[in-house]
């Protein structure tokens, strides 16, 4: 790979390790959109061609592979400081993998322009929580019974494979609405929910993607190793850092910022995915 193109990989690395955690998400929020563009430029090449309709899901399938590593590297660190509910992140993060394999399948059948379309909202829909989302104080019974944990579990794992991201986005206000997770330890939560649902999908997508033409020698399945790599190298060297400001400081400016960044990228995708689906 090219210096000054690792370089760059590295970079988009850091800054999703940081909000992996910081916010309890798993990155893909910014790695997704990063690998959409990296594919469809000029310097898209220099990792091997992406078929153009594949492109969407080596997207997602690399971002996972990265994912993995960092929240588990993140998990430890909130561990470590005791605030990961486990009798939360246990029953969900079960789930989530049966969910991140029905999802990793789903995500094969629909086109690119739909999944691109799908992330824009989705990306549009994140920013509008993180801006303006609800923070929940503690004091509340936790609510961990099946028929609640096992429904959030399933959603944020098939949720995470077809978005390419960790779950946590999707996590994070279920817990907090629904199990009755306060806020000072939903993060640490969603994460260990994130290391399971990743991995799921990530293993789904090497696995279905055995074979198929196009893809380049560097890549295992639908996972680019070669794009996937820089990024983890970033990624999993920042993510301590987020866990530890995470447990620091005041994040409300923090979070309206990265949401403004959301928005954009939101917008961006939305309006590319709907002029290719009409």
């Amino acid at each position: 790979m090219i210096p000054a193109l690792q370089a760059g990989f590295v970079v988009v690395g850091l800054i999703a390790g940081f909000a992996a955690g910081l916010i309890g998400i798993g990155g893909g929020v910014l790695m997704v959109p990063f690998l959409y563009f990296f594919y469809e430029s000029t310097r898209g090449t220099a990792l091997g061609v992406i078929p153009l309709d594949l492109q969407p899901t080596v997207a997602h399938a690399t971002s996972l592979f990265v994912i993995v590593p960092t929240a588990l590297i993140g998990t430890i660190a909130y561990a470590r400081a005791r605030v990961v509910v486990w009798r939360a992140a246990i029953p969900v993060g079960l789930a989530s993998v049966v969910g991140g394999v029905i999802g990793a399948r789903v995500a094969l059948l629909l086109p690119g322009s739909v999944l691109k379309f799908a992330f824009g909202l989705f990306l549009l829909a994140t920013a509008a929580q993180l801006a303006w989302g609800r923070r929940h104080d503690a004091g509340h019974p936790l609510r961990l019974q099946p028929w609640i944990t096992i429904p959030i579990g399933l959603f944020a794992g098939m949720f995470s494979a077809i978005m390419g991201v960790g779950g946590g986005l999707v996590a994070i206000p279920l817990l907090l609405h629904f199990v009755g997770v306060d806020i000072r330890r939903v993060a640490a939560t969603s994460l260990t929910i994130v290391v399971l649902a990743a991995s799921a999908g990530t293993v789904t997508y090497m696995v279905t993607g055995n074979g198929v033409a196009g893809l380049p020698s560097s890549a295992v399945g639908f996972v680019h190793v070669a794009a996937g790599i820089p990024l983890m190298i970033g990624s999993v060297l920042t993510v301590r850092l987020g866990t530890r400001v995470n447990q620091r400081m005041d994040t409300k400016t923090l979070r309206r910022v990265f949401a403004v960044f959301l928005a954009v990228l939101g917008l961006r995708l939305l309006v590319q995915g709907a002029g290719a689906l009409w």
